[in-house]
């Protein structure tokens, strides 16, 4: 059953007669519960297309679905993490998770609110820091509370915009892991990312965009749970990591490799 859908989307900067589209012609379907992950050239359009999945920006031609609704706005049923945290500066990192509570579930109680931002807190390796405002916090820590506000909220969509970028490796690893957990949930997330090897870890299916287009796509058939380290060596994942790479740089030897990459 499909989750979501592009049907022939479009879009272009308003106030920029002439321009190329940003995405062109694009019809996308994802489906419940899956896992799809995002790369391509910086400018491609990845940050776009989430954006006009999350409903906080609207396509010059086409349309945006979700669960068969056209998405006129943001909705309870989408949770999404950018590049640059987005947190309330005036509330603490607790006072930030459990404002996304609120919103996306406002039935729950006080105490409800607060187990569950705890609970998501302390998954993240944010709860000592719970009572710190954002500029208290350093880059990474900002991050980690922007990706358990989105969690708290349990929505049945998670978009998330190169959410890792500011993480050490440890962190990144240990937020690979919890995020495959939230997935297991049947949760469909949709994931954008400049790190190959993270592409393939993650998804159920990858998709590489150029130039406003999904120009390729890889179905990952990795059994779940996936372990990073355990991955690491599989020839599967090799081949299916020379095979993105070789989207990026198709004249380049390095596809023959099987190193950490980022594209």
């Amino acid at each position: 059953m499909a989750k979501i859908e592009l049907d022939h989307v479009t879009y272009t900067y308003p106030g920029q007669p002439g321009a190329a589209p940003v995405l062109r012609d694009l019809s996308l379907t994802i489906g419940d519960g899956e896992f799809v992950c995002i790369v391509g050239a910086s400018g491609c359009g990845k940050t776009t297309l989430l954006r006009l999945m999350a409903g906080l920006t609207f396509p010059t031609a086409g349309a945006v679905r979700i669960g068969g609704e056209t998405v006129t706005g943001p909705g309870t049923d989408r949770s999404i993490v950018f590049q640059n945290y987005t947190l309330f500066p005036w509330m603490t990192a607790r006072r930030n998770v459990e404002f996304g509570i609120r919103q996306a579930r406002p039935g729950r109680s006080r105490a409800e609110i607060r187990g569950s931002a705890d609970a998501v807190l302390r998954q993240v390796g944010m709860l000592d820091s719970e009572d710190k405002y954002p500029f208290q916090l350093s880059g990474g820590m900002r991050q980690r509370v922007a990706i358990a506000r989105a969690l708290a909220m349990d929505t049945d969509i998670v978009l998330l915009d190169e959410p890792f970028g500011a993480l050490d490796t440890r962190i990144r690893g240990e937020l690979q892991i919890l995020l495959e957990t939230v997935h297991m949930g049947r949760k469909t997330i949709v994931f954008v990312t400049h790190d190959i090897h993270e592409a393939v870890l993650l998804a159920d299916r990858v998709l590489y965009m150029t130039s406003g287009m999904v120009s390729y796509e890889l179905p990952i058939r990795l059994p779940r749970p996936r372990s990073r380290l355990d991955a690491a060596g599989l020839e599967q994942v090799c081949a299916c990591r020379r095979e993105l790479l070789a989207r990026f740089q198709p004249d380049s030897n390095a596809t023959r490799g099987c190193g950490e990459v980022s594209a």
